[in-house]
């Protein structure tokens, strides 16, 4: 017999789950199995203390591979490289510029610039903006107030006209009239009609994703990770339905979408949510029947939750950014901003956004959260988890599309009624 052969455990009898719940409850003496160990969870479903091979059989996605279809094990066939993104208030062009090199030279590799209004915005101005960066090693972010779209066509000119490789350019407009919509409470007739044009417009940078889902807006408003995804995934399915009626085709409209989650201290949930939002998106796009499954990749930007930051003991912030960036790179994250640790209260200092900046460094050249493809595939607790959000996450989508969809759902008050009885039950 060689060693490959040779079964090093073969004198211990295997200890069946009958067993194993026998011993618990024997050491348990007493207690309430279920009020001591089971964990019931802002999700609808119960966790169990342990979970075994036998929890995971009826999963029909776990034999496909990182990079396939439905991507619930990632977008990339090798390794789990991400982003580090930090974003700059631009009130000055010139002084937004030398920011943005500053950081790019000290381990960003994906930069959202945040305007104060668009009206300012024109070829020249974003040549000063984007002067000596280049756009083929840096993501670039524009996020502006109105969704005109102008902004992000402004940009496809630009990179048209100069020295790049458009298909090598990777950037985001975060148009997003329906997030508009959620938080002024107005949305004109013709808000999501206007983005077809700038779609056809934009194209010719292919990875310019010009409209952006906003998940964090309900995770920053005390959600529960199933309600995020459920209404993330309502707002994007909107989106796809409206601008293929208005005669886009489904492959154009997926490649445009890039959702934007809040990243909360339920470390193995957040892990989970990832992978269960990756999964998901890729079963509502593949009903358009697109041309290729590609399109069904979800890009997913994370971003440290302002729900749970505290004012009082600023620095203990840095210990909760530190765990939600780590859910956010292990669940496959395309990008991540981890906020300053005092960005809640005050205008972030050249210390915090450093150290927000290094945080992402750390998880990347000392733990190495970057070289392995879906770490947390095949750990019988996280991959339950996935299953058990797939499952929460669908009844409730399924709910919004029976009152009409995203917007209809809003109007009725649906969703605010939701996340204001979740927001209760959490600060309880």
């Amino acid at each position: 017999m060689t060693d490959k052969d040779q079964k090093l455990f073969s004198d211990f009898a295997p200890v069946t789950t009958e067993e194993w719940e026998a011993k618990i409850n024997a050491d348990l003496k007493g207690k309430d199995y279920g009020r001591a160990l089971v964990w019931k969870t802002y999700e609808g479903f119960n966790v169990r203390p342990y979970y075994r091979r036998e929890n995971l059989e009826s999963l029909n996605y776990l034999d496909t591979l990182p990079g396939e279809f439905p991507f619930v094990r990632g977008n990339k066939k090798t390794g789990n490289d991400w982003l580090i993104r930090q974003n700059i208030f631009v009130s000055d062009f010139e002084t937004a510029n030398k920011k943005a090199l500053e950081i790019l030279g000290k381990g960003v590799t994906s930069i959202g610039f945040y305007f104060s209004n668009c009206e300012n915005i024109s070829k020249e101005s974003l040549g000063v903006l984007l002067k000596d960066i280049c756009l083929e090693a840096a993501e670039i972010n524009l996020v502006c107030p109105d969704d005109s779209g102008n902004c992000a066509e402004i940009f496809a000119q630009y990179v048209s006209e100069g020295k790049w490789a458009n298909e090598n350019i990777v950037a985001s407009a975060s148009l997003d009239p329906i997030g508009t919509f959620i938080l002024k409470g107005k949305l004109p007739k013709d808000a999501i009609s206007k983005l077809k044009p700038v779609v056809e417009r934009t194209k010719v940078v292919p990875q310019f994703r010009i409209i952006g889902v906003h998940g964090k807006f309900f995770a920053n408003s005390g959600s529960s990770i199933v309600q995020e995804l459920a209404f993330s995934l309502a707002q994007g399915a909107e989106y796809l339905t409206q601008l293929t009626e208005l005669g886009l085709n489904i492959d154009e409209v997926a490649k445009t979408i890039k959702f934007n989650f809040g990243i909360g201290n339920n470390y193995f949930m957040e892990i989970a949510k990832l992978r269960a939002a990756r999964l998901l998106w890729a079963q509502i796009v593949k009903a358009y029947k697109p041309e290729c499954n590609c399109s069904a990749k979800m890009i997913v930007h994370s971003e440290t939750s302002r729900y749970n930051k505290t004012l009082y003991d600023p620095h203990v912030n840095m210990l909760r950014t530190q765990t939600e960036a780590m859910s956010a790179a292990l669940g496959g994250a395309h990008s991540i901003t981890v906020l300053p640790f005092n960005a809640i209260y005050e205008e972030p200092t050249n210390l915090s956004e450093r150290v927000a900046r290094n945080q992402q460094i750390l998880l990347k050249e000392e733990s190495y959260l970057d070289k392995v493809s879906d770490p947390s595939a095949g750990s019988y607790y996280i991959e339950t988890l996935t299953n058990s959000l797939v499952e929460q996450v669908w009844k409730l989508f399924l709910t919004v599309q029976e009152k009409g969809g995203f917007i209809a759902a809003f109007r009725q008050g649906f969703i605010q009624k939701e996340i204001k009885e979740m927001a209760a039950k959490r600060d309880l």
